[in-house]
């Protein structure tokens, strides 16, 4: 992912909005019930997908939250999704549909809605984080009951990926500098830039660990205000379910994701 965009949809979760002003325990449970759906079509399914992004896209409208740094991480994180279906195309050459009469194998089929899903499931994980800051959402978790161990772990690996990024960017800049002609550094650079990326940032790390320690930290993070589910947090929550459920139970559409013989 790339360090602005990253940056961007962290401060973007402070934001205030009417999807902000939403409890998080009633978005991250709408976000687990769209993930449940998304996850329970067939895998050849494809068509049926398509109606799910309206949920995300409406909470990213509610949000106001810009498309360019969640196409931009969506884009970096691609490359993994797509390889977990690459071969698809090869192995699966059985029609499954057919669209304008031309037979679809179903290796193309399931190969496009392991896409498509990534990008409706990730889609959706980014515009919650862009409209939840990462303390509540971690604090609704504990409230939905998460292990505590768990909840710290991932504050502290959320806080450290930022650390992480930052001395990568400090050595990067310090190579550039000293290698101005080259674009890439050596593989004998690399290796040492790596070593000295995860020492300096466990070092800092662990400054910063020892300063929490000095302020008293035991393990929770202070919440700044108690949340309240309202009953406009309850309302969003049900219709999203709903939503969710009349989008998986109901045949929106039937191509390209049906037998061969029944697609238009």
């Amino acid at each position: 992912m790339t360090e602005s965009a990253a940056r961007w949809i962290d401060r973007l979760g402070y934001g205030d909005s009417p999807a902000h002003r939403l409890d998080a325990r009633a978005k991250i449970l709408a976000a687990a019930a769209f993930v449940v759906s998304v996850a329970s079509f067939p895998k050849y399914e494809v068509g049926g997908l398509l109606p799910l992004a309206a949920l995300p896209l409406a909470l990213a409208v509610a949000g106001r939250v810009p498309a360019a740094p969640v196409a931009r991480l969506l884009l970096a994180a691609s490359p993994f999704a797509l390889l977990v279906g690459a071969a698809n195309p090869l192995l699966d050459r059985t029609p499954r549909a057919a669209v304008l009469g031309v037979a679809v194998a179903g290796g193309v089929l399931s190969f496009l809605s392991i896409a498509l899903r990534f990008l409706l499931c990730a889609g959706a994980a980014l515009v919650l984080v862009a409209t939840t800051s990462m303390p509540r959402l971690l604090a609704a978790l504990g409230a939905l009951g998460v292990p505590r161990p768990f909840v710290v772990q991932v504050q502290l690996l959320y806080r450290y990926l930022f650390l992480l990024v930052d001395e990568g960017r400090r050595l990067a800049e310090a190579r550039a500098l000293r290698e101005p002609s080259r674009r890439l550094p050596r593989a004998r650079t690399a290796r040492r830039m790596l070593a000295s990326l995860l020492w300096r940032t466990w070092e800092r790390g662990d400054r910063i660990y020892g300063c929490m320690k000095a302020r008293g930290f035991d393990g929770t993070f202070p919440a700044l205000a108690p949340a309240r589910f309202r009953a406009r947090d309850g309302l969003v929550l049900a219709g999203a379910v709903a939503a969710c459920v009349a989008l998986r139970l109901v045949p929106w559409t039937r191509w390209p994701g049906g037998p061969a013989g029944s697609a238009g």
